[in-house]
Formats: C-alpha cells, structure tokens, sequence
C-alpha cells in the first residue's frame, strides 16, 4: 500500500476552567469556597500533564484524521488516591480531570462546544499511532487512559460517525425524543 501518509502532531491546549461547566458535568448545584479553591490548584497541576495530539487524514478525501487528548497515569494515580483518602474529593477529582481533558479539546476544537464529541472507530493507522504513545485501544471502544477525548478531526458531528452511539446516554436521549414525535 505504500508509506504511511498520516503524520502525528503534539499540539498545544489552552484549557480554561469554567466553573459553571465543571458543575454540569459533576451535578452539583453549588460548591464551597474550599473545594473551588482546591479544583484551581488541581487544575493548574494537571493542565500541564495535558497530552495532545492530531492526525490530519491520510489524503484529501479520507476519513482518518482525529483530535486526542488525555491525562496519563499519574493524573489518573492522583484521582484514585483521593477516593481512597476521601470520597468527597475523589469524585470531585475525577469530575475536574473530565472537565480538563473536554475544556483541552474545545480549545482546539472550537466546534466541540457545547455539542457532542463523536469517537470515531479508530483506523488501523491511528491505532498504530496510538501505540507508539503507549495507548492501547480494545475492541469495546475503549482506550487504556481514563481521562481521554478522541474525536475526528477535522470536526464531524453527529451521531452516525461515534463508535459508541448505541450506548451514549445522550444518542439514546435523542431517540426517545423521536419516538415520541
């Protein structure tokens, strides 16, 4: 087939921590001084652990582009260690490191706000890519990193392109939606 076309880019994210964001994402309707104060110095740590990378696709009209962002290990150490020490935090944790590696994309990604971030089914190219990062991807759909946001790139909304549609909360809240039409 020839030499592979598609190239990796580490690219640079430049997250901004929304509150109002975080707290939709983590269901809360308030939050205390003290722990607002807490997520700030977390997130100010674990944005510079940021990974992020794109693949333009391979040619003019293929399909294999994407956008990745995660938090490696240690960051997913930090979360679980809070559990451990208090469950409070530790959920509060896991919901900041959501909302960082979502804010990350979007900073790239502009079109990601406020919508979907479709997971495309990686090609056997990406998944080479991802390899040689130390990600693994598994036939469930799923990456050995906890905190990840893979997405086409360039940007392709919609439900038809995500290899989790059939069970994203927010595909099947779609579908209730049209029944009922």
């Amino acid at each position: 087939m020839g030499k592979e076309k598609a190239t990796l880019e580490t690219i640079k994210t430049q997250p901004e921590f929304d509150l109002e964001y975080y707290m939709e994402i983590s269901g809360l309707m308030r939050i205390t001084q003290d722990l607002a104060e807490l997520l700030e110095h977390y997130w100010n740590a674990w944005e510079k652990q940021i990974k992020a990378y794109r693949m333009e696709p391979s040619a003019k009209d293929a399909d294999d582009g994407f956008l990745l962002v995660y938090l490696d290990e240690p960051t997913e150490q930090q979360v679980q260690k809070a559990f451990e020490d208090n469950q409070h935090h530790g959920l509060a944790f896991h919901h900041l490191a959501i909302t960082l590696v979502m804010c990350a994309a979007q900073s790239v990604m502009p079109e990601l706000i406020g919508g979907c971030m479709p997971m495309p089914t990686p090609s056997r190219e990406a998944k080479k890519k991802f390899k040689k990062l130390g990600l693994v991807w598994d036939d469930k759909g799923s990456m050995n990193r906890t905190y990840a946001v893979l997405t086409a790139y360039p940007y392709k909304g919609g439900c038809e392109d995500c290899h989790i549609c059939d069970s994203c909360p927010s595909s099947q809240t779609r579908e209730i939606g049209r029944m009922e039409d």
